[in-house]
């Protein structure tokens, strides 16, 4: 896994992060951390995703799958989705609250009348509890 090890540290720099920082945020020793740079030992999954999620990229990136570290979806020059974004799309979608949007236009328009309202109702409350 020599593209891992060079990738982790390239990140790590460019992220302004010391070993043991990044070990601490990682909950592991810092010469655990650092066997990772070195090559010497390779991350669990649960390991993995959680260096993806604390720069921003995609596990895939760090393995040498992709030379692209974002960790968006662009589907067109129009629609670029981030991974947030995709699993709220994934969620509708199993719930199957797409479809249901998608038989009538005029849906689109009562779901962002609703999600304002929700909006709002937060909004309020978050307020009354400072």
């Amino acid at each position: 896994m020599h593209t891992f090890q060079e990738r982790l540290k390239d990140l790590r720099i460019e992220h302004g992060y010391l070993q043991q920082e990044l070990a601490s945020i990682l909950n592991m020793s810092t010469s655990a951390y650092g066997y990772y740079e070195q090559g010497r030992n390779e991350p669990s999954l649960e390991t993995l995703k959680k260096v993806a999620e604390t720069f921003g990229v995609s596990t895939d990136y760090l393995l040498g799958l992709t030379n692209t570290a974002s960790t968006n979806y662009e589907f067109n020059d129009q629609l670029t989705l981030t991974n947030e974004e995709m699993n709220v799309v994934k969620n509708m979608k199993d719930l199957e609250l797409l479809q249901e949007l998608g038989e009538d236009p005029k849906n689109v328009e009562r779901l962002q009348r609703c999600w304002k309202f929700i909006r709002n109702e937060l909004f309020i409350e978050n307020k009354n509890q400072q």
